[in-house]
């Protein structure tokens, strides 16, 4: 017979030792795994992150580079001197190829100038860049050269603003009456722009002609180490800019690599640019080196093709084997390659611990060369551990090829 005090005793028992023990590992166990999943689950959402950022990187400085060689050329007619530091010897040119090793094989980044045009079309930004004659009168026509170029109050400020050193730097710059009669601004002042030489041309120009300042732009891709701090603490960075002429040494392009020049970072993580070019009337053997409107068939295949792309080439120099024949004026299509590159490491499964694990199964190759020598220096890539340290980023590689409207003949 069970007494009350059998009872009492039975529904006080609590755990045993061993009971509490195999819970509590029980529930460490399942804590663990459930940090461990929320940390796998944090990584995978980092890189994934970093991944498309990258993407968006590589297709973002393909945009931009692209869309100003469509308008590569556009607003230098009529002008005779060159713009900014885009000239071939001496001679103005619209685009100015650099390969980084035009004797050999590539071993680092190219880049590129160009001439192309800034303006103001909408009024929620500024004042129109436009000619100004109220209320619906002209300028210039035949044989009345323009020499003023009246603009709507406050655009030379809006314009002087658009580039280093204001209103007051504009005196040198080239500027061009809607794209087809330039000359060289002499002066800017509150009604307009003063301009020598005049321009001549045979029809009037009126009120609501789009004033274009034509500037020579540079991108170029600034490597570790960047001494000068032009990524400001973000190399390998992609930048853009007009080098002043006087900073542009004969014979060779303008280079963005130095103090002074005038550029900016424009996008992170890019590591590489690479140029290819197709030309009309490049080559001496293909209709004698005269354009004929049909890129030249280089590999002789009866194809447009990748050969017939044009690479390491000295557009400075005349070596052979298309000697003086191939200029940049004859080039009409170009292929950009970008090659960008993860920001960060990828984390291990510690927060902030950085893993060496390999994210790339081989190093890339680029248009004409191995993209990771040379992406520091000449032979950076010759040891396992500067291969492995190459391969621990995460690259995305994006190419286009576009048509340089402007240079057609």
């Amino acid at each position: 017979m069970t007494t009350q005090a059998q009872v009492r005793s039975q529904t006080q028992a609590g755990f045993t030792l061993t009971e509490v023990m195999v819970a509590t590992m029980m529930t460490t166990a399942l804590l663990a795994a459930g940090f461990g999943a929320l940390t796998v689950s944090q990584k995978t959402t980092r890189v994934s992150g970093q991944v498309g950022q990258t993407q968006a990187t590589a297709r973002n400085a393909l945009d931009m580079i692209t869309a100003d060689l469509k308008l590569a050329g556009f607003g230098m007619q009529g002008v005779t001197a060159p713009v900014g530091g885009c000239h071939i010897n001496g001679t103005p040119s619209a685009l100015v190829p650099s390969d980084n090793n035009p004797a050999g094989i590539d071993f680092g980044p190219d880049s590129i100038s160009m001439v192309v045009p800034m303006t103001n079309s909408i009024t929620a930004v500024g004042a129109l860049w436009q000619v100004f004659v109220p209320p619906a009168g002209t300028i210039g026509g035949p044989n009345v050269p323009i020499t003023n170029i009246p603009m709507p109050a406050n655009a030379t400020t809006g314009m002087g603003n658009a580039i280093p050193g204001g209103v007051l730097a504009l005196p040198g710059n080239v500027v061009s009456l809607g794209g087809v009669a330039g000359s060289v601004i002499q002066a800017a002042n509150v009604g307009g722009l003063v301009v020598n030489p005049s321009i001549q041309g045979p029809t009037a120009f009126g009120t609501g002609t789009q004033i274009y300042l034509v500037q020579c732009i540079t991108y170029q891709v600034i490597p570790p180490p960047d001494v000068l701090n032009i990524c400001q603490g973000a190399s390998p960075c992609l930048v853009r800019g007009a080098v002043p002429a006087a900073l542009v040494l004969p014979g060779t392009p303008p280079n963005c690599n130095q103090a002074n020049a005038n550029c900016v970072p424009i996008m992170d993580g890019v590591e590489d640019l690479q140029l290819e070019y197709a030309c009309d009337g490049c080559s001496p053997i293909i209709n004698s080196g005269n354009p004929d409107g049909q890129i030249d068939d280089l590999n002789g295949n009866n194809l447009f093709d990748t050969p017939d792309f044009v690479t390491n080439r000295n557009w400075f120099g005349t070596a052979a084997p298309f000697g003086a024949t191939m200029t940049p004026a004859k080039i009409r299509m170009a292929q950009v390659t970008i090659v960008a590159r993860q920001t960060q490491l990828d984390q291990g499964m510690g927060e902030g611990v950085a893993t060496n694990v390999s994210n790339n199964n081989a190093i890339t190759n680029v248009s004409d060369h191995n993209h990771a020598t040379g992406v520091f220096a000449l032979g950076d890539n010759a040891t396992p551990a500067q291969q492995q340290a190459y391969l621990q980023f995460r690259r995305r590689v994006q190419t286009r090829t576009v048509e340089l409207r402007n240079l057609r003949s």
